[in-house]
């Protein structure tokens, strides 16, 4: 109801929405008749703005296999979990340095062979080297880059490669379990907006935020802005200014 409240308020409305029967005592054998009625919001309902309780948002962290990865990533990871020093983990790590070394070098080469030309550039070397330029940067932004991140910020949105192809949006996590031993898992982090009642989902915090993940509402995503403290699992609306918008 409070929730509610906050939308009809913001949309201008002065009723909120009640149950109300026929009869106050019901029992054994009296027939009730419920219907859905309106009635004015009290005068604290409709004139408090809204305040810091009312603007946080309360996120919950999906279970341990609730997020499904790609069919190359289950042979890794157990239930959506890596122990981060296992022979898997290992085998993990080398592979995503192998990637980048690879990928490196096999710019650096494609380059050099296009630099080291005399004849002047074809458009089919023009395209060529288009897909070349733009295969790298997929692999880097795919493979390499979100697990280097992961290091720094625990949390990072999952590559598309990395999910299965039924899953739209996950997270990636680095964790310390009890005894000290880090783990990375796949996660969805959401929550339920406080000022409209919809979805919240983390995604970047770009353009108008430098935070590297915000949660957003999918209702409205550049109005209904939330930190994220994966810690504490709470956010604070970080948005534009809700009154200067009325």
């Amino acid at each position: 109801m409070p929730s509610l409240i906050q939308r009809l308020r913001f949309a201008g409305l002065k009723h909120k929405p009640v149950i109300k029967k026929d009869n106050e005592r019901g029992g054994a054998g009296k027939q009730l008749i419920y219907w859905l009625d309106t009635e004015p919001l009290s005068e604290e309902e409709a004139y408090s703005s809204l305040d810091k309780a009312d603007k946080v948002v309360r996120y919950q962290r999906s279970s341990a296999g609730d997020v499904k990865p790609s069919w190359l990533f289950r042979l890794i990871f157990n239930q959506g979990e890596l122990k981060n020093r296992s022979h898997r983990g290992y085998w993990l790590m080398g592979s995503i340095v192998f990637t980048v070394l690879l990928l490196a070098l096999w710019l650096g080469l494609a380059l050099f062979g296009q630099v080291s030309k005399t004849s002047p550039l074809t458009l089919g070397q023009m395209i060529n080297l288009a897909l070349l330029v733009g295969g790298a940067w997929l692999i880097w932004t795919q493979y390499g880059l979100p697990w280097i991140r992961l290091v720094d910020y625990r949390v990072v949105k999952a590559p598309l490669m990395a999910l299965s192809w039924k899953e739209l949006s996950a997270e990636l996590e680095m964790h310390r379990d009890s005894k000290g031993n880090q783990w990375t898992r796949f996660v969805r982090f959401t929550g339920d907006c406080p000022i409209c009642s919809g979805r919240v989902e983390l995604m970047s915090g770009k353009p108008e935020h430098r935070l590297p993940l915000v949660g957003r509402c999918v209702e409205s995503p550049h109005a209904h802005v939330f930190s994220f403290d994966r810690t504490q699992l709470t956010g604070h609306y970080i948005g534009p200014d809700l009154h200067a918008v009325d």
